[in-house]
């Protein structure tokens, strides 16, 4: 495998870090991940633009978020991919010694790998899962895509002991988003995704962005706002959207059986449309 690392592309094996990059010490950076399709990366303007508010919100300095996509083509083209995600992570830098206070000016430490993913006709289709809800144990700023990923791991931890595939999220009595993914739920007639910019807070899913815009396109009534843990139980259908694994029906939440316990028809509808969206995207024929 050929890595990307401060400006070079090199085999994993060759790539090394300094421990005391900020990064591994305090989880001080932020990271993006891209599914690209024929060589082409899904909604990667949106991609570049989310990084950048990382950057910008969390003061990292240093990588031009803008010269991502040139990135992501070079380690395809060193991996000789098409069908792959690409992970790239920026950390604050490295600072001798540890201290809790950064060093104004720090060179921002960038790694990024690809790995083979499978093409869009693999994941025509669905795999169904099951999830858990658990409160939200996570900082209030979520809107940032940090590498700092404890609570969500601590969620996950819970879910692998239900034997369950997600946690969804939730504060107040409301649903945020999953542990790694965003949140739509079929609430009477109405698909329904919770608010990026609400308590709580939740990233800006550019699969979620995707998918809600080609639903509103093709006539499903469709509503962004809070979604109460008692609509969650009573939704005839729920899934979670996520780059690289698109969408994926939840049939169970918290053991308690959704709607009629299969994929229903919004879901499969919402997932098609999303497909042909990224086939007209990445310049494959229709499905």
């Amino acid at each position: 495998m050929q890595v990307w690392l401060n400006g070079r592309i090199l085999p994993a094996h060759e790539a090394t870090l300094s421990p005391f990059d900020r990064g591994f010490l305090f989880g001080d950076g932020v990271y993006e991940l891209v599914r690209f399709f024929n060589g082409v990366g899904v909604g990667l303007d949106a991609h570049v633009a989310r990084l950048e508010r990382s950057l910008g919100l969390t003061r990292i300095g240093g990588f031009d978020a803008r010269t991502f996509p040139t990135l992501c083509h070079d380690l395809l083209a060193a991996n000789g991919l098409r069908d792959a995600a690409i992970y790239l992570q920026v950390t604050r830098g490295v600072q001798i010694p540890r201290a809790h206070m950064p060093t104004p000016g720090l060179a921002p430490t960038v790694f990024a790998y690809a790995s083979a993913c499978g093409s869009i006709d693999e994941l025509a289709t669905l795999h169904a899962g099951s999830a858990i809800t658990r409160p939200d144990p996570r900082w209030s700023r979520c809107e940032i895509k940090t590498t700092s990923l404890l609570g969500n791991i601590l969620a996950l931890l819970d879910a692998q002991d239900a034997r369950a595939d997600e946690v969804l999220l939730t504060r107040h009595g409301l649903v945020g988003e999953g542990a790694y993914s965003n949140v739509f739920a079929l609430v009477g007639d109405t698909l329904v995704t919770t608010p990026v910019d609400d308590d709580p807070p939740i990233l800006h899913g550019v699969t979620r962005w995707q998918l809600l815009e080609e639903a509103q396109r093709a006539g499903i009534t469709t509503a962004v706002r809070p979604i109460s843990l008692d609509e969650l139980a009573a939704a005839s259908e729920v899934f979670i959207a996520a780059s690289r694994r698109l969408v994926t029906p939840i049939l169970a939440v918290d053991g308690r059986q959704v709607g009629t316990g299969r994929i229903g028809p919004v879901t499969q509808r919402a997932f098609a449309l999303l497909a042909a969206r990224i086939r007209r995207e990445c310049g494959l024929p229709p499905g």
